[in-house]
């Protein structure tokens, strides 16, 4: 009879030492549906281009076909000098002394008409002082003389440019033979534009010139801000433009302010009848791109979104540890990626990604409760 009892024992014994099965892990994770995005009103004729920046192209309108960029043109001029001759906040940089190339250039596009900046012979103006005569009465003297004095000729700065723009991958964007856009061969697209605002916001130097409604200058005094719709609808800036080829042009900077996120915005609108119809244009295109966007509360912290299921009867819920919070243009669904390690019997089991488009929210998953194990006698005499 010892035998037997043996035998029973020694298959007990074997059974109980049976690797433990993994318990199984199960996600669901509901996730809201895209909504249509509002109409946007995009300016008939002519083209524009807006984008988000995290967000990409947000839509376009028209023929995407070079247009005259007209005084838009500066915005390059100002990215080129600061990437060469770089201004914090608060800084003047050199200082530049009006010669008689610079007179000789004011009397020539005085002569064509535009906008201008009087200088006279040994006036001094800093570069942050070119700058924002540059950016806000647009002064087409000015544009000629900052590239001269930084590049040493317009051939040199028209290569500097090329070069620059082909690394920003703005490749429909052309640079005539001048620097003001006062000439109708410097050209570029909105799109191209648009991008362009994305890389102006990355200069606070520039934006904190561009976002001035003043500014007083030497020999001239107190100059005006073309862009007269700063401030309307969020907008932060940046370049208005007008010539015979593009009667109508502005490059735009806005935010949108979703929730506790804010999202910088660029755009252009070119090809309007005129300048007072492209500003006009962009302050209604952006508080529709506002309107554009929405806050999406997947889950709050805590959320039952899983559970782990173990054969011998344990389970536990598997809950975020943080809030998945999406900011999303509402045309974007959202999608989820997930990890999960079904061995782990207590704390952090893996992870959620929920993305819409470029924007995302991650958050890790744990268990509400420590898995328990089985018992020793489930162990024992399990099948």
């Amino acid at each position: 009879m010892l035998l037997p009892a043996v035998l029973v024992a020694a298959l007990l014994l074997a059974n109980y030492l049976r690797p433990i099965p993994i318990p199984v892990a199960t996600l669901h994770v509901a996730l809201p549906s895209a909504e249509a995005a509002l109409p946007i009103p995009w300016p008939t004729g002519g083209q524009s281009a807006a984008i988000g920046d995290g967000y990409g192209l947000l839509g376009a309108s028209g023929d995407a076909k070079p247009l005259a960029t007209a005084s838009i043109a500066k915005v390059i001029v100002a990215l080129c000098v600061l990437q060469k001759q770089p201004l914090n906040i608060g800084d003047s940089g050199p200082t530049y002394t009006i010669g008689a190339s610079d007179v000789a250039s004011y009397t020539s596009y005085a002569a064509q008409g535009g906008s201008l900046v009087p200088v006279t012979l040994g006036e001094q103006l800093t570069e942050y002082q070119m700058l924002q005569a540059l950016m806000l009465p647009s002064a087409n003297n000015i544009a000629d003389s900052l590239v001269a004095w930084v590049f040493g000729s317009q051939d040199a700065y028209a290569t500097y440019a090329t070069n620059y723009l082909q690394q920003q991958g703005l490749n429909q964007t052309h640079i005539g033979p001048d620097a003001s856009g006062l000439d109708p061969g410097t050209t570029s697209t909105a799109s191209d534009l648009a991008n362009m605002g994305l890389l102006a916001l990355k200069s606070p130097a520039l934006m904190q010139i561009a976002g001035q409604k003043t500014a007083t200058l030497p020999v001239v005094g107190e100059v005006a801000n073309y862009d007269t719709v700063l401030g309307q609808n969020g907008i932060t800036g940046l370049k208005t433009g007008n010539n015979d080829a593009d009667p109508g042009a502005f490059l735009f900077t806005a935010t949108a302010r979703i929730g506790d996120k804010t999202i910088p915005l660029a755009g252009a609108v070119m090809g309007a009848q005129d300048l007072d119809t492209a500003l006009q244009h962009s302050v209604q295109l952006v508080g529709s791109l506002q309107q554009g966007f929405e806050q999406v509360t997947v889950a709050p912290t805590g959320k039952v979104v899983g559970s782990l299921q173990a054969v011998w009867g344990a389970k536990a819920s598997i809950v975020t540890n943080g809030v998945v919070q999406v900011v999303r243009w509402k045309a974007t669904p959202l999608t989820e990626t997930h990890t999960l390690d079904a061995a782990v019997r207590n704390g952090v089991v893996g992870g959620l990604k929920v993305t819409a488009g470029q924007a995302q929210s991650q958050v890790r998953l744990q268990l509400d409760r420590p898995l328990a194990g089985p018992s020793f006698w489930w162990r024992l005499t399990r099948h």
